[in-house]
């Protein structure tokens, strides 16, 4: 019984994951299809590469990060009532959004790079880490020029805090922060080939 717990919070999780509020709200919106865009994924910042309009991108991130959030709700209350290991219902779910996020099956298994979904679901867990997520960016974003090296730096941060916090949301943060460092690890060759550029996501409304 326990088992079957764990795989309908994966499935669950996995599902809300994939729902690509990117692509639905452009599609919608703009008639454009969103994988065809800028960096081809389906969140916050392609968005707004994508649509150039500040109430699309605000609708995504607000989407995104509800899903998130979600799938910690879902979790943690399967997790109560069935009496099972909340660190490990949590765990699952957090890896699960991740996976459905990145591989959404919606749309053939492309999708973002789960920093709004992730963001979400750490929301729950504890506020503290989304700071210091937010923190480690912006530091680094403005010492390097590099988003992505910002990006990949802040979500190794995570972990780090988390095990400071406690060693259960440390456990609970690790798989799904590996998933959005392996998102993010193809382009950190261009960082070091000097072949990424700084600064490219701009706002321009």
């Amino acid at each position: 019984m326990t088992f079957v717990i764990y795989v309908a919070i994966f499935a669950i999780s996995y599902l809300l994951g994939s729902v690509p509020f990117g692509y639905i709200v452009v599609k919608i919106f703009t008639g454009k299809n969103i994988l065809e865009h800028g960096t081809g994924n389906v969140g916050t910042m392609n968005t707004h590469r994508t649509t150039n309009n500040k109430f699309l991108t605000l609708l995504v991130l607000c989407g995104d990060l509800l899903k998130g959030y979600l799938a910690y709700l879902i979790a943690l209350y399967i997790g109560i009532w069935s009496s099972s290991l909340i660190i490990l219902c949590l765990s699952i779910a957090g890896f699960a959004l991740i996976l459905g996020h990145n591989y959404s099956i919606f749309l053939k298994f492309k999708g973002g790079k789960g920093l709004a979904a992730g963001a979400g679901f750490l929301l729950g867990i504890n506020p503290i880490l989304v700071l210091a997520w937010v923190t480690a960016f912006l530091i680094v974003v403005l010492i390097s020029k590099y988003m992505v090296l910002g990006q990949m730096i802040a979500s190794l941060i995570v972990p780090i805090v988390a095990y400071f916090i406690d060693y259960s949301v440390f456990l609970i943060t690790i798989p799904l922060c590996i998933l959005v460092v392996i998102k993010h690890a193809p382009r950190m060759k261009k960082v070091i080939d000097g072949t990424e550029p700084k600064m490219y996501y701009k706002i321009k409304n």
